[in-house]
């Protein structure tokens, strides 16, 4: 696979060669999704009794405690969702490069890669801090956020559409020169301002393609969503209007979203499973585009080839028709 990336190669390649990885190594992602749900469990208590002796001594419904909880809850979430795709990142950048990372070593992987990705996580949440400070000065607390969330899970069709629309858009923004700086912590061990740098100065000529390609994969992963969310409510509505539990008189958009909850769960979880690769594989392959673009992702690949070039020109061909 690494002689893919021995020429510029375009987006749509790389959504190309995305889609025949994530085949190619379906059952072993799968697997790894498994595996770290499990995990994950253990995860949460873990947190859960670190968090307990917080939730004693901070009041959350002052400016302080509000300021507290945003930067420990961004730490902890951050560096927990970014451990999951840890996991599938070697997966990929492994079979690009000949090897072959099954399930259960990736989820060591991913938590071996703990400590790089606290790193940079901590650094970005340093960045943020200011802004947190600013919202907590300007009265924001912690029911106003719970008020919120609350007010747009209960909206309307339309103001969930929004919502996945801003929040996506605000994603790109933040992702166009934060593109490459996990996968710069992990595979190259820098630290978290240091990789918050070269992420910069890499995207410095990609802003634009970077802001559309961080997009194009949250959009991705929202629309596929969007469409079995859809379609589960539709049957779900239907099936309840041949029982006789869909009223007429009320709205029927409604109801579809109201019975689409119910399943909401599982379908969640199944679809985190099976859809939650396909965005960090792609995400690493243009990693390893840029690599190879800019400094060369594998020397020894590199020498191999001239070396292979080299005895091909010394090939000296015997006439053995010569007594």
């Amino acid at each position: 696979m690494q002689k893919w990336f021995d020429n510029k190669i375009s987006d749509a390649k790389v959504l190309d060669f995305s889609m025949e990885l994530y085949r190619k190594k379906f059952k072993s992602l799968i697997g790894y999704q498994i595996l770290f749900s499990i995990m994950s469990i253990f995860i949460v208590i873990a947190g859960g009794l670190i968090c307990v002796p917080l939730l004693t001594w901070v009041d959350f419904g002052s400016t302080f405690g509000f300021i507290i909880f945003g930067f420990v809850m961004f730490i902890g979430l951050v560096t927990f969702v970014c451990m999951n795709k840890a996991g599938i990142f070697h997966m990929a950048y492994g079979y690009v490069n000949g090897e072959d990372v099954g399930a259960s070593e990736a989820v060591g992987k991913a938590f071996s890669s703990f400590k790089p990705i606290l790193r940079i996580v901590t650094a970005l949440a340093v960045c943020l801090l200011p802004i947190i400070i600013i919202m907590g000065i300007g009265g924001v607390k912690l029911t106003t956020i719970t008020m919120l969330q609350k007010k747009l899970a209960s909206g309307t069709i339309w103001v969930i559409v929004i919502n996945a629309l801003v929040s996506s858009f605000i994603m790109a923004i933040i992702g166009t020169y934060l593109f490459y700086a996990i996968h710069i912590a992990i595979f190259e061990e820098s630290k978290g301002f240091e990789s918050i740098k070269k992420s910069i100065r890499f995207a410095k000529g990609e802003v634009f393609k970077n802001f559309f390609r961080v997009l194009s994969i949250s959009m991705f992963e929202w629309g596929v969503n969007l469409s079995v969310y859809s379609a589960i409510g539709v049957i779900s509505s239907f099936v309840c209007f041949l029982l006789g539990k869909v009223q007429g008189g009320e709205s029927i958009v409604s109801q579809i979203i109201m019975y689409g909850i119910i399943v909401r769960p599982i379908l969640n979880f199944v679809l985190g499973i099976l859809l939650g690769p396909v965005g960090p594989i792609i995400w690493t392959l243009y990693y390893i585009n840029m690599k190879y673009k800019t400094e060369g992702l594998k020397i020894d690949h590199m020498i191999d080839r001239l070396k292979q070039k080299g005895d091909e020109d010394n090939f000296i061909t015997l006439d053995t028709n010569i007594e």
